[in-house]
């Protein structure tokens, strides 16, 4: 897979983790003809099938289980810093760390959600350079693979996502330790 393709999934990825309301609805398409650009049998087969058990749930029941999954879920909240010190004070220089991160890359990111937030990182992810993504995403990869697992041990749809995130980590040579080795 190619940069470019790595940008589409990483952008994808971050669309489909944001909040699913009437407008990220309509927009579902059009990220299913992004992603069969992409030349990866697997990261496609994931991203369309989610988007297809997606659409099959109704508005306000999909809106519900995803304010249920991402924001009342303690260990499946998209704030990655947050499995490692939760609101403690370390927390925040971990996220001012993050910040100095994303502005050393050239890229700038928005006020209006924390550094650590998944969907931001995914779109950093796509728009910064390989040297600056590699060391972030290997920083924290075992925190993105926990939240998974507790996604995958609730039956969650989500989890097809981040299966394909981790197709492309995996791509940049990037893999999470298992909990338990080392």
């Amino acid at each position: 897979m190619n940069q470019e393709q790595m940008k589409t999934v990483f952008l994808c990825t971050s669309y489909l983790l944001s909040y699913p309301d009437d407008e990220w609805a309509d927009l579902l398409n059009d990220c299913l003809e992004m992603i069969n650009t992409v030349q990866n049998e697997a990261i496609i087969d994931k991203i369309t099938a989610f988007i297809h058990e997606i659409q099959a749930i109704p508005a306000r029941q999909r809106m519900e289980q995803y304010v249920e999954t991402f924001d009342f879920g303690k260990k499946t909240n998209l704030y990655v810093t947050y499995m490692n010190t939760g609101e403690q004070r370390e927390r925040g220089m971990e996220l001012l760390q993050l910040k100095q991160r994303y502005k050393a890359a050239g890229f700038d990111a928005t006020d209006q959600e924390l550094p650590d937030y998944l969907p931001l990182m995914l779109e950093f992810a796509a728009y910064a350079e390989q040297q600056h993504v590699i060391p972030l995403f290997e920083t924290y990869a075992d925190n993105i693979a926990e939240i998974r697992t507790h996604l995958a041990a609730s039956g969650s749809p989500y989890t097809a996502i981040f299966d394909a995130i981790f197709q492309v980590l995996e791509e940049l040579g990037v893999m999470p330790i298992a909990k338990g080795s080392v």
